[in-house]
């Protein structure tokens, strides 16, 4: 996914999800983002163009779809799917084994690990779903696994706060970013912003 993740309590960097249908701007947005941070990886809809997965890898910005044969197909960097052991083999089989592999695994710590022996190069983890004991998923994971992980509900400067001590890996910003260019100018700056006070 880029140069390494956040690891070892280093900086998270930015995780970036496309809405489908791709919004008019989309090119024009992932520039702005690019430009104000640390953006490392872009999920995307099958639908991306050739050209699009060309100016993000031009970016820096490593691509991933839905769909490890589109993946494929656009040369895209990988693809990201459901963290289940067969799914993730298959689209390793798909991607090679120089391609990413990502597995989403929601709020489930069975998915999460079946992912993580099944050979995914990360897991996406909702940091908002339910504690065990009162520990956060994400604390849980980065405790015990060496595998990147990606806190991949949405999260503005703020919520920062109460994220970061939960050492994610990469964290994805509000969807609000993909509605102009200055919005993801606005957004990620925000998010730059408190990174930087980590």
């Amino acid at each position: 996914m880029g140069p390494e993740p956040g690891e070892g309590g280093l900086t998270p960097r930015l995780f970036l999800v496309a809405p489908e249908p791709l919004p008019p701007r989309f090119a024009d947005c992932l520039k702005a983002a690019c430009e104000a941070g640390d953006v490392a990886s872009l999920v995307a809809p099958a639908g991306l163009s050739k050209d699009h997965v060309a100016l993000a890898q031009l970016l820096g910005v490593a691509v991933l779809l839905g769909d490890a044969r589109a993946s494929a197909t656009l040369t895209a960097d990988g693809a990201q799917v459901a963290a289940a052991a067969r799914v993730i083999a298959d689209a390793r089989q798909i991607v090679g084994k120089n391609g990413i592999v990502g597995a989403f695994a929601g709020v489930s710590r069975h998915a999460a690990m079946e992912a993580a022996e099944a050979g995914a190069d990360y897991v996406a983890l909702s940091q908002n779903g339910p504690t065990v004991g009162g520990e956060p998923l994400l604390q849980w994971w980065a405790e015990f696994f060496e595998i990147p992980c990606v806190a991949y509900d949405p999260v503005d400067a703020i919520a920062l706060d109460t994220l970061l001590p939960q050492n994610p890996d990469f964290i994805r910003p509000a969807d609000a970013m993909w509605d102009s260019p200055d919005a993801a100018r606005t957004i990620i700056a925000g998010l730059t912003e408190r990174l930087k006070r980590k």
